[in-house]
Order: C-alpha cells, then structure tokens, then sequence
C-alpha cells in the first residue's frame, strides 16, 4: 500500500441505504420481519469476490443439505450436492459447511432453496443476503419469504480479500457487515475495514504523450475534482478543468484516470489535494525525472514522500513512459517502460500481431534507348530499302538483359523481340556479346491489339486506327522464321576504363525489305521501323505470352512503328524528379533488418542528420553487416528481425522476416537493407515508417506503402562509380575501408528504387 494514507476513517457500525426508514415516526421501532419459513439453516459468510459460501446450522436436528440449492439469479443457481464443499452435507447442529461457489462481483445477492421446484416461490427460499446494491435478482422474493426488506442491502468496498458475515441473530441488512477476517469454515470475526483514501502518480508518458496516470490503490472512491497537478510556479492545473484521456473523475478503488498535462523532460510533478502548493500537508504525491531540484522537491521531501536529489533516469526515447512499481517513495521505485500501459495497470502483458515481411528485390529496368532515325538521314523513318541501317550504342554491366523492339510495318499489329523471354545476356558466361548478329534469337508477335492482315489500316493509314483483334492475347506469329531473315542486329563491344561501364552497339540492318511491285502485305517482305531497347534484370519486360498487352505504349510500335509512348512511360520522374522506373544500378541486396518503433520518427536515423553511433546503420550501409543494427534496437526494448536470408539476394529474389510487435501502442514500420554496388547507399523508409495498425487496431498487409521506400546516402564514405568501385563491399579487402565522405548527412539518392513490401499480418495467439 503507498504513502499518504492521509485520511483514515472506521466503519463504527454498518449501516442500509435506500429503505423506507427515512419516513418512520422519530421514536418509533421498525419490527423486524419474521421469515415465513423455518430458520434452521442459515446463510452465515460470504467471499462475494471469491467462491466461497459458509451454511450454518442454527437448529437442533442434523439437515441434509444435498438437494439445496444456492441461487444468484435465473440461470445462475447450483445444487449444493453437485459442488465442492468443505464438511459434511449432512450438516449437524452447530456446524458450519463450505460450499465452493463463484461470485458475481462487488454487487449481488445470493439465496438459499431448500428445492428448485420454483426460485421465484418464497416457500423454498431459505436464507438470502444482499450486498452492493439493492434490487437483486431474488430480492423481492426474499421480501414476501421474510427475509429481506425492499432496497437494502450490506455495504462492501469491493476488496477481494474481505468477506460479509451473519451476526447469528435476525434478518436483514443490519445482521450482515463486512469483515476483513476471514472465517470460512469458523466462527465468524467481525474486523470492520478501515476506509483508505491513497491516489497516487502511477505512470508518466512525458516525452511524445504528455499524459499522467493517476491509480486509486486505497479502498473508497474519491472525487478528485478538486486535486491539482503542478510542475511550479505558473505550472499547475485543477483536475476538474482538464478532459481526461481516459477515466473518471469520480475515480474508484482499483481504477486508473489518464490526463494530459504538459511537460517536459526534465521536470518533478506534484499531486496536490488543494493549491497550497507549497503546503507539505498539502502535496499528495511526487515523482522527479530527468535531474534533481525542481520546484517543488523540497515539499515532497517535507512531506516525507521524496528524498532530496534523487530523480528518475530520462527515458531513451520520447514514446517510452516511467511507472511507478506500487511500493515504497523513492527514484528506485520507478522504472522506464517500452510500452505504456496507461490506463491499465503497469504490469499488463501487452498483446503482440505477428507481421510477415517479404522485401522483394524488383531492380528491373536498367536503362532505355529508342533508336528513330536511319544512320545518314537526317529524320526519324523506317528502313524502306535493304542495306538501311539504325545504330546505338548504351552502357551495360554484367547480369544486364537486352530486349530490342521493331514493328513490322506491313502489319496490323506484329513486332520483332527476343524469343527467350528472359531477354538476351549481354554477357553470356560473364563474356560480353561482341561483333554477335542476335536477329537469330529474336521472333515475330502479334499484339492482339489489332485485327490483322488488312492492308487499309497499315500505315501510313493513321495511328491506332484498325478494327480490334477478336483474340486479345499477345501470341507468337504461326509460320515465321527467326529475325534473321528480315534483318541482321549485330552486338559490338569496347571495355569500360575500369571506373564505367563498357559500351555496346547494336546495328540493325534491314535484308529484307518489300517488292514495291507487290501489294503490301505481311507476305510481302519486312519494313523495318523505330524501335526500343530495354536494359533489364528480370523475365518479360514488356509483355507476357498469352496476356494482354499492358497499356504502357508497346502497342504504339506494334502498330505505329512509335516508341515515344513508351519511352516516356519508361523515364517518367516523380515529384522530386527521380525516375519511377528506372533503378540506379543492376545491384544485389544484402542481408537486412525490418525493426518496428512506436515514435514519431525513425529512432534509426534522421534524413539530414549524421548516422547515430552504435546504431550500426554505417555497418550495414558500407558492409552489409546487420547484427550491430539488430543489437542496437535489442538494446532499445524494439522489435527487430534480421532476414532469414543471410546472403545477399539479386533482383527477383527477396529477403523474409518475421516479427512481433506489441499492439495499442502506434507501432510503425521500419526496413534497412544495404545496395551492395555501392559505398554507403541503404534502402529504408522515410523517416515516418509505416503504420502497422490502424486506427481501428487492424494490423496492415499488402504492398500499397512499398512506394515509400527510398535510396539513401548514409554519409559515411566516399561514394564511388556504381558497381566499380574499389572500396565497395564486393571489391574491397576488408569491412570499413573507403575514406569519410565530406558530407556526413544522411540525403536522398537522387535515383529512384521501387521495392514492394509484401506479407501476411497474423495476429498471435
């Protein structure tokens, strides 16, 4: 029990409430009632918080209590002979039998039958009590049996170890009283309960929250209307004038009351029973955080509640709370806490939701070219005559596709692309294609987007002006060759100078064009037009056999010879003018953490600040070593989980975790896994996270919030070229070799990576 137990006050005599003796004649007696029934066996101690009833034998002859019932309302009644009891049910004169039978709570009434004929029938009714409250269940039956006057009932303070007790004389409320002995299977002991009045500080949530909880752990209600909270002088608010989080006012034994009340980190609050703030008769409770000396230390040191100089460690992050362990006065009663459990008491288990988390390496399109214009004309067209030619030339690193794109423009809606939908290697056993003619590996598609052979609609009859394909999937051309008999498309080669890529370039020469002396026709010869080439990573980047085509722009060369359309779905920026689609490298991920936190902001890093020592965001951002990130927030009481995959994962593959993480508390999401190409670039989320339940407390799945994440510099090293650099992971000797980078704040990578996050929430049981 805590200090301050300021105003005892003993129960002289217990007392009914709510009877009609408010309008007897002064001097008058009221007779007490006579029960109707014989009173031999009677109802003499009740555990109404427990499961005990004590029956005794106020006769002379021995009673067989076996088919007696005990009754707390319709549906709630028991045969005594079906229960556990302590003594004999063949219960004889002067002794006592315990029957285990759970109570209700801190109001009911029981009732004692000798049958359960009729629970309504006054004649079975043997004994009755009544506590709390009046106007139980079986009351009024008690009433026409005798036993019982309307409306009273034993007052009790709802203490789980306290017991009502029978005088052994008379019927009524005035024959019962509440005792804090308990005499089950003995000889009743009146103790009459002291009242204890005792709120005290029980938990502080002075960082994110600014809310106090206030516990009543005395014995008696107590109207708190008039209390105050203060901090000092200036400092102070009257309870009646603050909207509780939650709780009331009027607050009961046993219940909590959550204020919000301004504070800061550093401070030392005072509950106070008047505004006498200085008054050590006045102060009721105190607790100091942060450091020693606030305003009001000396009156709680006076009033024997603090000792001088000692405060409560400041929490590490600004969502945590202190609390209060339930005894004794001092700092070392206090203790931070993760998860505030304002409004429950401090040592409520909190329920936790299982999250699975795939982080999916999507690195796909690595760059993009169109090629428009013949090598020597001076404006974009096809390739009307054999021997024309288109040429580019592109940059690419081991791992990269290729997929080129032509329309054949004597067709409705065909196109040339690789036959292996995977695309075509650039380095096929880690040695660059160079002076390869690739038309062999390329086939003829149809689109589905256009109904075929209807030489009105080929250009130049206009764009997108054919009648619909009735088959709408994209399908290859039955009885056609390979590329190669309608174009050549050779593959030439320079190495980089070991800080670049080296660069490719692809002539497309036409072989193969019309007879202008035949009609035109898909028979009749192929006409070459501009096109596209897609540097990738993973299988079919533009179209998927037996699916219709997706509406990003490759119908607009399938039958238009256009590739503007689809050029610019492909270099698209957002709204900081990063590309959406294209990613800033071919790059493997490596081994990483997802970690959830239930501040505002990520306690990992902040964007525009430096990396935090020992949070191990440099370890895995420069190395991919993410077991001093999974200590760190180990360390910091939040949920972590370092992938189940330990090795680094390329595009197409992903990294899974598992996590539990405590629910009712604003937990948020947070991911970290390193861009192994480079020197000290990370993915994560903005520094907000992602919400994991809303406001509702349903957890979060699916992938809409993979947008969110980000490319990061942690500022750590000097960044190199992408993918060449010496002091990068996969080329240096050793962890941590690169020298400082001069900017030492974590930034933006201006280059865009879209990485869904995708899982099942499951709530744990």
């Amino acid at each position: 029990m805590k200090r301050n137990l300021f105003k005892v006050l003993l129960f002289a005599v217990v007392f009914a409430s709510c009877s009609d003796d408010d309008n007897d004649i002064v001097g008058e007696v009221p007779t007490e009632p006579e029960p109707t029934a014989e009173v031999n066996v009677r109802l003499n101690e009740v555990q109404y918080l427990g499961n005990w009833v004590e029956i005794v034998n106020n006769g002379d002859n021995t009673v067989d209590l076996t088919d007696y019932f005990l009754c707390l309302g319709p549906g709630t009644y028991r045969k005594i002979g079906d229960l556990t009891v302590d003594g004999n049910l063949q219960l004889t004169a002067g002794s006592f039998l315990s029957v285990s039978y759970e109570m209700p709570n801190a109001e009911g009434g029981i009732g004692l039958y000798s049958n359960n004929s009729d629970f309504t029938d006054a004649s079975t009714l043997v004994d009755f009590v009544q506590w709390g409250a009046g106007s139980t269940a079986r009351e009024n039956v008690a009433v026409e049996a005798g036993v019982w006057t309307a409306g009273e009932f034993v007052p009790v303070m709802g203490n789980a170890d306290y017991t009502i007790i029978f005088d052994g004389e008379g019927t009524g409320a005035s024959n019962w009283a509440e005792t804090t002995t308990v005499t089950i299977g003995a000889d009743n002991q009146l103790t009459v309960p002291e009242e204890v009045r005792s709120i005290v500080i029980n938990e502080v949530q002075y960082g994110s929250k600014d809310l106090v909880e206030l516990y009543n752990n005395g014995n008696v209600t107590v109207d708190l209307s008039q209390y105050w909270l203060c901090l000092g002088p200036g400092r102070y608010s009257q309870i009646n004038e603050i909207t509780p989080e939650s709780g009331n006012i009027m607050l009961e034994p046993g219940a909590f009351l959550v204020l919000p009340f301004t504070m800061g980190n550093s401070e030392g609050l005072g509950l106070y029973s008047n505004n006498s703030f200085t008054s050590a008769d006045a102060i009721v409770d105190f607790v100091q955080w942060g450091a020693a000396g606030s305003a009001r230390e000396n009156v709680a040191v006076e009033a024997g509640i603090w000792t001088a100089g000692e405060y409560v460690s400041a929490v590490r992050l600004d969502s945590y709370s202190i609390e209060y362990d339930g005894e004794g006065n001092s700092a070392s009663d206090w203790s931070e806490e993760i998860n505030p459990s304002l409004g429950l008491a401090n040592d409520t288990e909190v329920a936790k939701t299982t999250f699975n988390i795939t982080i999916s390496n999507v690195i796909n399109y690595l760059n993009v070219h169109t090629f428009t214009t013949p090598v020597g004309a001076s404006d974009p067209g096809p390739l009307a005559t054999n021997g024309a030619k288109y040429q580019i030339s592109f940059k690419a690193v081991p791992g990269t596709k290729f997929t080129p794109v032509t329309m054949m423009a004597n067709s409705n809606d065909w196109f040339l692309a690789p036959t292996d939908l995977n695309g075509i290697d650039l380095f096929p056993n880690g040695q660059a294609l160079n002076g390869v003619d690739i038309a062999d590996q390329l086939s003829l598609y149809d689109l589905g987007t256009e109904a075929d052979n209807d030489p009105a609609t080929f250009p130049p009859a206009g764009a997108d002006v054919g009648p619909a394909d009735s088959n709408t999937q994209v399908r290859l051309v039955e009885g056609r060759d390979t590329g190669d008999i309608y174009l050549t498309a050779v593959l030439d080669y320079a190495n980089g100078d070991g800080n670049s890529a080296g660069t490719f370039t692809l002539t497309i020469t036409a072989i193969n064009t019309p007879d202008p002396g035949q009609p035109a026709s898909s028979t009749n010869g192929f006409v070459v037009t501009p096109g596209i080439v897609v540097l990738h990573a993973q299988p079919e980047p533009l179209f998927t056999l037996g699916e219709e085509d997706r509406g990003v722009g490759l119908e607009r060369i399938a039958e238009d010879g256009m590739p503007g359309e689809l050029y610019g779905w492909f270099t698209e920026t957002g709204s900081n003018g990063s590309p959406l689609r294209l990613a800033s490298s071919l790059s493997v991920f490596s081994p990483g953490i997802v970690y959830a936190f239930n501040t505002e902001s990520d306690p990992f890093f902040t964007q525009g600040a430096e990396v935090i020592s020992g949070s191990g965001l440099e370890e895995l951002s420069e190395d991919g070593n993410n077991a001093i990130a999974v200590s760190y927030f180990d360390n910091l009481g939040l949920p972590v989980a370092a992938s189940n995959e330990t090795a680094p994962i390329g595009p197409g593959g992903y990294l899974s975790f598992s996590i539990d993480v405590p629910q009712g508390q604003d937990y948020k999401l947070g991911i970290s896994t390193m861009l192994v190409q480079t020197n000290d670039w990370f993915i994560s989320y903005n520094n907000n996270g992602v919400a994991l339940f809303d406001e509702n407390g349903t957890p979060f799945s699916g992938t809409s919030e993979s947008d969110e994440s980000y490319l990061f510099d942690a500022g750590t090293e000097t960044d190199q070229p992408v993918g060449f650099g010496s002091y990068q992971a996969p080329r240096q000797s050793g962890p941590n070799e690169g020298p400082a980078d001069t900017n030492t704040t974590i930034r933006r990578v201006s280059r865009s990576l879209l990485m869904p996050l995708a899982g099942e929430a499951v709530t744990s049981t």
